[in-house]
This record gives structure tokens, C-alpha cells and sequence, in this order.
């Protein structure tokens, strides 16, 4: 910057990038290096604590992120710099997960460029006055041993104290406040033995019109004051600088940029801010508007500035050259040879650094029209492929037959199920076993099931990882096929007798999806031979074939596992003819299957159904809890089948949330579309133990008209809040700060949830192995909730405390976490561990529940379980717990073969081996890592 009689200046980009967007930042320079630390990009979401370098003399100015040391400030907020020597230095700020003044008892933090390390210099006396933490204050030095700290917001109100810190003697001393009012968002400049302070907010006005300048010598305040309009000297404002530089000989102070205005949201948003620069001139008191040309930064504030200097300790001030042939314009206006010649390549660095970003840029968008014009090619392909009349049952809008074509084809956000030899298996592999261990694994961000996630659990072990070949019990794509089978419909007997037992057995109240009055109009359309195929036939019929496939999952069923596969292969095809309509028939068909593929371990062909299963109960109203009546009085059939589809939504209910969180699929069915009033007596199952041990039709089972849903409802609405914090972690803009906020969240109200539930079936915090899971007195259907109950309460801890690992993302993966980040990840960890621990311990030592669960409603706990373990074993491999924990995970391999094998379909024995494999891989591949660490 150079100054004519009217000073001019010019402004030109050193760099620029995204990592360096930020305010309320730190910046100082030293050696022609430029410093930058802390600071938000959101407000009151710190960046981290790693410092950001651009180096002034390099041709081609980039910014270089260092590694954070070991011992570094925490991330922080409003905490300026200044600088002596190779040091800068800083004072307290705002941070932490409060966002409360940093308290740090006088300590100042010195940064020592030349070996990147950060210490602190404490106050010898810690008795002795030393100023509060703070934010927004400013901060300055005499360049030799003595800094200055003003002004600035404690945790209330704000201040207009004055400190001087010697940093021979370690100790602070408090000198003369400066004149009121006490303020936030000043500015000070040290010059010749003096301290110059301007603007500032008091919280309510921004301050101007006054220079006040501290004698440091005299011990003294003095002013200078001028009209603050614009014209005669700057306007009022805060959050700008203040810099002391010499040109040529004279002494000027200079002040740009700031806040006029506050914003009503105050930190959370921008006031009017100014782009102005002006000079006052030290020996004449005068202030001078600064003349820009038109090619300047934007209007700002809230940032920090610093001036650079050369190797002479003078400011480096470059004159401005229009003809590199010609004296610059101050030399040439004074009649002056030119002093400073300007570098004439820096132009054609510039044009040469900006043509490379443009072939980078070209080459980007070209690659991206290539994949664009992929992508069009296989979505036509797909469309072909799609246009014959057979019906897509991934898509909940596909069009029923001869009309179905090309344009009717819909791309769903549920993956569709290749067929045999589309050589997508692998793909669709390696999605699916996701499926069941759920999507909420990351470390320091990084997503678990990605390339970068696979390259990181490589690089602990020293072996490939090839976790994706699994096929878990819960990932089973299953079997999509709508071709009819040879298969005659099921005799009405046959039928009745299931429905018998049926009714007469604890499962219609656990899926109270079939009503024992409302299923005969459904027999009597089925089995009406006197007309002939219509679409209600066809789906009173699907959903006959529907239960039949239902109750061959359910333990005690009369239908042989063998011939449910049949049935449901046989009620696909009857579905396709009546999918698109929205009866109470077509609901129960879509939610029976998709019991039946949840208790199969096919959880991707049950989230397949899922949005059908959606769209027909918003079509029924089934979403609201008490719908108007069209005409007149409804009949006990009208209001029976209006409670019915009731039940049928919170049954889709609790399904939409399992699935989502296994998915990692926002859930279909929100609170801000449905009334969540809870149905009555639905808590019956909480009622007293029966009357005798083990007593199969005790307590709740007797009274006839109260259900009690496969789950707690209270638990699936703490469900949706977890659903939605899951799908929340792949917004990459999502900071640590909000992430440890709903996880905190979270945690209280799921612990809040546990206290409400009563004693005899509350989830215990830790099992051991000796004591009972339940009061034998409860009845079968409590017996399942209490178990059922204990595991999720586990497997919940598990998914809201493994999030935590979602933070972190903006440090390298070899970077030390700050300590209160690293404090968190901790205490998450070992909350989420000992819920994995009391899991695997469960199963270990209780084979009796085996024997009270269908064994697909409680096999996917155990690799959840398992994969925390793993995962903490790759992060601390030399932990004093990663031996005990790997002995853990080696004990479940045989976790099932307890089990009754009349009791397991081919479908559960194959599951049970491929856990068995899924578990010995993850022993293996901990053995390699804790070998490796040691090694």
C-alpha cells in the first residue's frame, strides 16, 4: 500500500481456498509467512486447532495445513494474535462444546514457527490478578517483551480493561481501564511507546469517532476525536482492525473493513458490514480515506490482519506500477526515483497458476459429462429391459398390466434386485451385508463401508479386507421372483386350522395384523367359486398366501418352513395384480410378507415392500388416529376395521424405523405427517407376571382386544429421532459440535425412556452371567418383550455412541484429536463397548432365549456387537482390553450351536454358518492389528 497526498492502494489475491474460509480467525505474519488459526466457518462451530500457512514469497502463494502437535490450543474462536520474534501469541477465546470464554488461568499460548510447536506460558504467581477468559478482545505487543490485552465479552457482559503480560517475568499487570464504554470487537495498534484503540461494540451501538491512545510511559489515556460519517474519518463500527505501518518515512494507522451494524441474530448472523480502508496519519491526527480501485475484497468483518515485514523488521509496503517501465505512482507524483521494484513475473505466475486451474477444470467437467452420459445409457437400458407387462415390485408406483412400458419405468431409492447374470452381484454383495451391520461406522469421519474406510482398516492390520463377501444373516437379498410356482391354493381347511392356531397363540398379539371378525369377508372372496378371477379375489388370495407364509416363520406354526417359501413366492404373484390398489387386504399381504422376510433375515426384500406398505396406509387414513366418518354412524364392522388399519400403521411404524436403521434410508414415516397417539391398553404387557412359572397364556394373553406389537412404541418414537440423526451424519457440513449435541441428546432421552420402563422388564445397564434376564413368573409374550427389550436397549447404546466416531473428519487420520474431542471419543467408546460386551454376553450365557425367540428376530444383535468390538480393537490395538475383547469375539463363533436344530429352517443354518465365518474373520484380522502394533 502506498500513500499520496490523497493515499492509494491496490488489492491483489494471494490464494484461495475452502479451508481457509473462516471468520473470527487469528492471523499473523512472520518472515513472509502468513499464520492462521481457529476461527468458524458456522456460527459457533470452531474450526480445528491445526494452523494454516501462505507463504508470501513463493511464485505461486498455496496454503499448507501443518499437523497439529500434540500439545496444541483447543479449537477456539475470537482470539486474535500478535507477534515478537519467530512467536505469535494468543489468549484465551471461545470454545468447547458450550461455547463458553476459554479459562485457561492467565496462561498464554505461544506458538513457535520455526519447529511447529505450541507451549504455554503460565503466570508465575497464580495468586496474583490476572485478567478473565474472554472472546472477541484485541490483543498487541511492543515487539520485544510485553503484550497487550483489551477490552473483550467474558462469559457476561464485556469489558474495557487494560492487562500488560511481561513475558521475561511471567506475570501480568493491570494498567488504566480505557474510557468507556466497555466494549467487544475493538481494535489496538502498538507505535512509538503508545497503545491506539478504536471501535467496538457495546451491545447496543458500535462505537466511532474516537482514537484513544494510552501512554505507556505517563501511564495515561488521551483522545482524539473526529466526526464518524464517512467523510471526515471512518464511520462507527466493530470487529475491523487497526494496523501500524510506515511508508516512506511516515507513520500512518490503518483501519478497514467491520461491522456497522449488528444482525438481530447477533454471532449467528451478519450485520452491514464495510469495505472502506482509511489512513490516520500519527503525526498530523488526521484520518484520510484510502482510494481503492474496483477490483477489492467484499464488504467484512469479524476477521483478523496482520502487516508483513521484511528481513530489515521494516513493513513491506509494495508500490503500486500501472507501466512495469515506469516509477510507481507515489515516486512518480513526489518526483522520486522508484525504491521498490516491483516483481515483474508475479503477472504471468498469476495468468499461469490461473490457465492450470482452468485445464483442471476442463478435464473435471469432461469426465463428468463422460459418467453423466453413462449413466443415461444404463438408466434407457434399464427402462427397456423394464418394459414388459410383468410388474416391478421395487417400484411402489409401477403401473399394473399390458400398459407397463418404458415410460412408466420409476427409479426408486430402494435398491432393485439383479437378476441371475448381470454381473452386478458383487455390487449388490457388497451393499447388503451393510444392511445388517447398519451404516453409523466411521473413524474420524470416514465412513467404514467406504474405499478410504477399507484402505484405513488395511493399514492397521496389513492385510486386504474383504468384509463386503459376507452375506449375514440380515442381508440376504432373498428371493424377488413373481413367476408363478407349481403350486395349488391352500384348502379352506388347511387355512381355518392355521388361523385357529393362530389366534389361539401369543403371536396375534405380538403382529396383530390378521382381525378375527374382518378375515371371514376375506375367506368368503377367497374361496367364492361362483365368480370367476377378478382383483378382488386376487388379493383377498395373496393375502391368504401372505399368512400362510407368515406363520411358517412363527414358532409353534403348523406350516412347514419348506412350504412357506412356496407360499410367499405364491403371494408375489398374486400381489403383482393388486398392487396398486390401496385396500385393507393389500396391506395386510404387503406387511405379512414382510414379517416373513424380517424373521428370514431378509431385510432388503422386506424394505423392498416397505414403500408400498406406506403409500396404501397414508391412502386409508391409516396415519391418523381418529378419521372422520363419511356418513352417518359407523357400524361396530366400520369402526373394528378403522382400529384394525390403526394397528396396521403402528406395526408399519415400527417396521419403517428398524429398516431405516439398518438402511441408512431416511425413515418413510415421520411425526410431522402422522398422529402418534398411542392406542389403548398397548402398555398391557407391562402389567403383572402370570400366575404360574412359564405359564404360556398368563397375564395379558387372556384379555382378548389388547395387543402389544412386536416392540415398545415409545422406543420406536425414540427410533425415528436416532433414524434421522443417522442420515444427518452424511451432510458433510455437519460439525463436531452439533453431532456431540444430538448424541448427548439422544443418550438422555434414551435413558430416560429405560428409567419409565417398569422394573421387571427394565433393561439392565450390564448383565452377568449368572444373573436372570426375567422373572419366571412373566408370561411368553413378556418373556419375549423383556429379552427383546435388554437387546435393543444394548443394541440403541451401540448405534447412538459409535456416531461419536462421525467427528473428527476435519483431522488427518494420523492427526492426535484435540483433548476435549478425545475426552468424548472415550467416553463414547466405552459406553458403546459394554453395551457390545453385555450383548455377546447374553448369548453366551443365556441359551435360553434362544429357545424363547424366533431365531430371526434376535441373530442380528450378535455382529453389531461384534463389530464394535472389532472396530475398537483396530483404534487401540494395544489397549489392555483389546486381548479380553478379541477372546470375546473368538467365544461367539459357537454363540448358536445350542440351538434346537428342529427349530431352524436351511435359511437359519446357513445364517448361523456364515456368522460363525463373519465372526472368525473379525478375530483374525484383530490378531493381525494388535500383531502389527506390537511388531
Amino acid at each position: 500500500m502506498t500513500s499520496t497526498k490523497l493515499p492509494l492502494a491496490a488489492w491483489s489475491r494471494i490464494t484461495s481456498s475452502k479451508r481457509l474460509y473462516r471468520s473470527s480467525q487469528a492471523v499473523s505474519t512472520i518472515d513472509q509467512k502468513i499464520y492462521i488459526f481457529g476461527g468458524e466457518l458456522l456460527p459457533r462451530e470452531p474450526v480445528d486447532n491445526r494452523i494454516d500457512v501462505v507463504s508470501l514469497d513463493a511464485q505461486e502463494h498455496g496454503a499448507q495445513t501443518l499437523t497439529a502437535p500434540a500439545k496444541a490450543p483447543s479449537p477456539r474462536v475470537g482470539s486474535p494474535s500478535t507477534t515478537i520474534g519467530g512467536n505469535f501469541f494468543l489468549f484465551s477465546g471461545r470454545g468447547g462444546l458450550e461455547m463458553k470464554p476459554i479459562e485457561e488461568k492467565g496462561a498464554i499460548w505461544r506458538y513457535n514457527t520455526a519447529d511447529n510447536t505450541w507451549d504455554t506460558i503460565e503466570p508465575v504467581d497464580p495468586s496474583a490478578p490476572l485478567p478473565d477468559g474472554r472472546s472477541y478482545h484485541c490483543i498487541t505487543s511492543d515487539g520485544v517483551d510485553q503484550l497487550y490485552l483489551h477490552s473483550g465479552c467474558p462469559e457476561q457482559n464485556r469489558l474495557s480493561d487494560l492487562w500488560a503480560f511481561d513475558l521475561t517475568k511471567q506475570a501480568w499487570k493491570e494498567l488504566p481501564s480505557a474510557p468507556g464504554p466497555a466494549r467487544g470487537g475493538s481494535s489496538i495498534a502498538f507505535h512509538d511507546g503508545k497503545l491506539y484503540r478504536m471501535n467496538g461494540f457495546d451491545g447496543k451501538t458500535e462505537q466511532g469517532g474516537a482514537l484513544d491512545i494510552y501512554n505507556i510511559e505517563a501511564g495515561s489515556w488521551s483522545t482524539v476525536t473526529y466526526k464518524p460519517d464517512g467523510v471526515e474519518g471512518p464511520e462507527a463500527r466493530s470487529v475491523a482492525s487497526l494496523l501500524s505501518i510506515t511508508v516512506r518515512g511516515k507513520n500512518f494507522l490503518i483501519t478497514m473493513f467491520g461491522e456497522r451494524d449488528p444482525s438481530a441474530l447477533g454471532h449467528a448472523g451478519a450485520g452491514k458490514m464495510l469495505s472502506d480502508v482509511w489512513a490516520f496519519d500519527i503525526e498530523e491526527s488526521t484520518w484520510q480515506r484510502v482510494e481503492i480501485g474496483d477490483d477489492r475484497p467484499v464488504a467484512r468483518g469479524w476477521f483478523d490482519a496482520d502487516v508483513a515485514r521484511g528481513e530489515n523488521g521494516k513493513d513491506v509496503i509494495q508500490c503500486i506500477k500501472p507501466d512495469p517501465e515506469q516509477p510507481c505512482e507515489w515516486c512518480a507524483h513526489h518526483d522520486l526515483e522508484c525504491a521498490v521494484k516491483r516483481e515483474s513475473q508475479r503477472k504471468s505466475d498469476v495468468s499461469a497458476a490461473l490457465s492450470s486451474h482452468v485445464q483442471t477444470l476442463e478435464r473435471r467437467v469432461s469426465e463428468l459429462e463422460a459418467a453423466l452420459v453413462q449413466m443415461r445409457s444404463e438408466i434407457r437400458s434399464s427402462a427397456v429391459s423394464a418394459s414388459t407387462p410383468t410388474v416391478n415390485l421395487t417400484s411402489p408406483y409401477s403401473t399394473l398390466g399390458a400398459h407397463s412400458d418404458a415410460s412408466s419405468f420409476c427409479i426408486t431409492p430402494y435398491p432393485q434386485q439383479d437378476s441371475a447374470g448381470s454381473g452386478n452381484t458383487a455390487k449388490t454383495t457388497s451393499t447388503a451385508i451393510w444392511t445388517c451391520l447398519g451404516q453409523h461406522w466411521y473413524f474420524k469421519g470416514i465412513p467404514i463401508n467406504s474405499t478410504r474406510g477399507r484402505e484405513w482398516m488395511s493399514s492397521k492390520t496389513g492385510e486386504n479386507i474383504f468384509l463386503d463377501g459376507f452375506r449375514l444373516f440380515g442381508s440376504q437379498a432373498g428371493n424377488p421372483s413373481t413367476s408363478p410356482a407349481l403350486f395349488s391354493f391352500p384348502d379352506r381347511h388347511t387355512v381355518e386350522e392355521s388361523l385357529k392356531s393362530y389366534f389361539g397363540s401369543p403371536w396375534r398379539i405380538v403382529y396383530p395384523v390378521i382381525h378375527p371378525v374382518l378375515i371371514e369377508d376375506i375367506l368368503a372372496v377367497a374361496y367364492d367359486d361362483s365368480q370367476g378371477p377378478s382383483q378382488g379375489k386376487a388379493s383377498s388370495q395373496a393375502c391368504i398366501l401372505a399368512f400362510m407364509a407368515m406363520t411358517s416363520r412363527l414358532r409353534g406354526a403348523h406350516v412347514q418352513p419348506l412350504d412357506g417359501d412356496v407360499y410367499v413366492r405364491s403371494s408375489q404373484c398374486h400381489l403383482s395384480q393388486v398392487i396398486s390398489q390401496s385396500t385393507m387386504e393389500t396391506l395386510q399381504t404387503v406387511l405379512m410378507l414382510q414379517i416373513s422376510h424380517l424373521l428370514s433375515g431378509q431385510w432388503e426384500a422386506a424394505a423392498t415392500l416397505h414403500p408400498h406398505a406406506c403409500r396404501i396406509l397414508y391412502d386409508l387414513k391409516g396415519h391418523i388416529s381418529h378419521p372422520l366418518a363419511t356418513s352417518g354412524l359407523d357400524s361396530a364392522v366400520d369402526q373394528s376395521r378403522r382400529k384394525h388399519i390403526r394397528n396396521l400403521f403402528w406395526l408399519c411404524y415400527i417396521f419403517d424405523k428398524d429398516i431405516a436403521m439398518r438402511s441408512g434410508r431416511p425413515p418413510c414415516i415421520t411425526r410431522g405427517y402422522c398422529d402418534l397417539t398411542l392406542p389403548d391398553d398397548w402398555a398391557r404387557i407391562y402389567d403383572g407376571p402370570a400366575t404360574g412359572p412359564g405359564t404360556p397364556h398368563g397375564g395379558i394373553f387372556s384379555k382378548g382386544n389388547t395387543v402389544c406389537f412386536p416392540q415398545d412404541l415409545d422406543l420406536s418414537q425414540l427410533k425415528e429421532k436416532l433414524c434421522l440423526f443417522l442420515c444427518s451424519l452424511d451432510n458433510s457440513s455437519l460439525s463436531d459440535g452439533t453431532i456431540l449435541c444430538h448424541v448427548r441428546q439422544l443418550d438422555v432421552d434414551l435413558e430416560s425412556w429405560r428409567s419409565n420402563i417398569p422394573v421387571d422388564y427394565r433393561p439392565k445397564l450390564s448383565v452377568l452371567p449368572d444373573q436372570p434376564l426375567f422373572n419366571p413368573q412373566l408370561s411368553f409374550p413378556q418373556r419375549t418383550r423383556c429379552i427383546h427389550l435388554q437387546l435393543e436397549y444394548n443394541y440403541i447404546t451401540t448405534v447412538i455412541h459409535t456416531a461419536v466416531r462421525r467427528c473428527g473428519a476435519v483431522y488427518a487420520v494420523h492427526d492426535n484429536l484435540p483433548d476435549d474431542l478425545h475426552s468424548v471419543y472415550h467416553s463414547s467408546s466405552d459406553i458403546s463397548l459394554e453395551a457390545s460386551r453385555t450383548t455377546l454376553q447374553i448369548f453366551k450365557s443365556h441359551t435360553d432365549i434362544l429357545q424363547e425367540n424366533v431365531f430371526g428376530h434376535i441373530a442380528f444383535y450378535p455382529p453389531i456387537a461384534a463389530m464394535a468390538l472389532f472396530m475398537n480393537i483396530l483404534i487401540h490395538p494395544l489397549d489392555q482390553r483389546a486381548r479380553s475383547d478379541l477372546d470375546i469375539l473368538a467365544g461367539c463363533t459357537t454363540v448358536f450351536q445350542d440351538m434346537a436344530m428342529e427349530e431352524l429352517t436351511n435359511d437359519d443354518m446357513d445364517g448361523i454358518h456364515e456368522l460363525n465365518r463373519f465372526v472368525s474373520e473379525l478375530v483374525r484380522l484383530g490378531s493381525s492389528a494388535i500383531w502389527k502394533a506390537k511388531r
